[in-house]
Parts: C-alpha cells; structure tokens; sequence
C-alpha cells in the first residue's frame, strides 16, 4: 500500500504534538514535522523515532525548501499564538510564514493544505453563534489581525492558484499540553492574579484540543467534501468565563477569583500595564492575567 507523506508545521507545539498522536495510529501516513533548531521537543517524546523531523523556520523560505518535497498533505499548525509581543514578529510568523507555506505547496503539488486558523478572526464583543458566513470584525490585537491577514492569503492561493486548501477555525484551544490558555490560567489562580471582567459574565468559544484534532482528521478523510471550504470547529456549548474559571478552580481546589472589573475599567488597567512593560522594554508579559475575562476572547 502506498503511503501518503504528511506534513505537520510546528509539530512540537500543542496542536501540533497531538496531530501528529492522532495521525499515527493510521498506518497510511508516513508522518514529518517541521520545527525550528532552537524548538523544545518535549511533546514530541512518544513519537519522536517514528515521525522524521526537518528543521526551519516559516519565517524563512529557503530553510522549508527540503521538508516540503515530495509531501502529499500539508498541516499548517505553526503560528504565533500570543497576546503579547511585537507586532513585526507575529506578522512574520503569521503572515510571512503562512505565504511562504502556500507558495511551497503550490511549488510541489501538495494534494491538500490544512491551515489552522483562528475564531479570533470574527472579533469580540456580542458574537453569539458565529459561523463560517459571519461578518469579520477587524480589532487591533496583534494576533487576530495577522490571522485573519494569513487566512487571507490562503482565500488568495485558493481563488488566483487554485491551491487545494482547507481552513480550520477553532475556538479557544485548551487541554493536556495546552501553554497559551490552560497552563497560563492555572498559574495565575496558584499564584491569585487571575481576575474576571463583568463578573465573568461574558461567553468563549472553547475547543477540546481531542475534538480539534479529530475535526481536521475527518477533514483528511474527505478531500472531495473539504477542500476550499471553512470550518469553524468549538465544542458547541454555551459557557461563561465564571463557568469556565470555576472548573478549574475546583481541579485545582482553589477559590474563586476575587478580583472582578468592569470591562472599561479592565481594559484601563489592561493598556496602562502593557504602556509601562513596553516603555522599560520588559519582554515578558504582564504578570496579572485579567485580560482573560474579557468578551468572547
């Protein structure tokens, strides 16, 4: 039986790790992944010596040329998932990297590029049950703008080249592993900096990363349904961020923030801690984790 070649960008981060789990107990899949030389490869432990690995950087075209060869699928799960850091550098992962990724599917007949976008996209504030056809929402968040911007390159490839594309736009992604949400929310309740907006009273979009991983899975299956279209992938419930906090608090047998402001307010203090972190030019992020409690983030 002749296998299909797959490759996963950022293999070593959290989607990307458990794409990768998920893919190789089909044993059509001849799996590689793409990480940069200075990446840490702890997800990677459990499938390191069955998958072959190629080292580079999305920002740099000519380091990818020799992972994209000869390869049947490709799954675009590298980006640069933060809410802080400098806007050039998002657009250089997220825009830069993205167009470098479709120019090179095209270069090599890649059958099927799965681009993994973001519900972000939409913007926030008074969004219930958005789906593929809803109004884009631009807002000045560095990550949602050069999302939104590297899913526009991927409509473009699809619409001028042709190129056979499927984008995927979860909601937000937490479980095992998880170092942008989850990881960041139970370190900020450990420590009693977590806080909530409008007493939590504002609804998420969360996704299980097991329910992502099995989504772009089925989109795998079915190229002759999937391809050009959009998904928007969530666990389809109705949750607050006072829901959502409270699971974790009861996990982790903490109490409730105490911690609660109104959104203008938050977002007062919000511009006012990342005015002074970028002035003393402190490269890590504001220790307080409040912005978590604003709408439909």
């Amino acid at each position: 039986m002749k296998k299909t070649n797959i490759l996963i960008t950022g293999a070593n981060g959290f989607v990307g790790s458990k794409i990768i789990e998920a893919l190789m107990k089909n044993k059509r899949y001849r799996i590689a992944g793409l990480v940069r030389k200075t990446s840490n490869l702890d997800f990677l432990k459990g499938s390191r010596k069955r998958i072959k690995l190629y080292f580079g950087d999305i920002r740099s075209k000519e380091t990818l040329l020799e992972a994209f060869k000869g390869k049947d699928i490709v799954i675009h799960a590298a980006a640069f998932p933060s809410d802080w850091g400098s806007f050039d550098y998002f657009y250089e992962t997220n825009v830069k990297g993205t167009r470098n990724v479709c120019e090179l599917c095209l270069q090599n007949s890649v059958k099927h590029l799965v681009y993994i976008s973001s519900v972000s996209i939409y913007g926030f504030g008074k969004r219930i049950n958005a789906c593929e056809s809803s109004e884009v929402r631009k807002n000045k968040f560095p990550y949602c703008v050069t999302k939104l911007e590297g899913e526009e390159t991927v409509r473009h490839f699809i619409d001028v080249f042709r190129l056979p594309a499927t984008i995927v736009q979860p909601g937000q992604i937490y479980g095992p592993h998880d170092r942008t949400t989850s990881y960041k929310v139970i370190e900020a309740l450990n420590q009693g900096l977590f806080g909530l907006c409008d007493s939590g009273r504002h609804l998420l979009s969360p996704v299980y990363i097991d329910n992502l991983v099995q989504a772009i899975v089925r989109i795998l299956n079915k190229p002759a349904v999937s391809l050009k279209k959009t998904y928007v992938v969530t666990d389809n419930i109705r949750i607050t961020w006072k829901e959502f906090t409270g699971h974790f608090c009861r996990i982790l047998n903490k109490p409730m923030p105490w911690l609660n402001l109104p959104r203008q307010l938050a977002f007062l203090a919000a511009s006012v801690s990342e005015a002074v972190y970028r002035l003393l030019m402190i490269r890590t992020p504001p220790s307080c984790y409040l912005i978590q409690g604003l709408p439909d983030r």
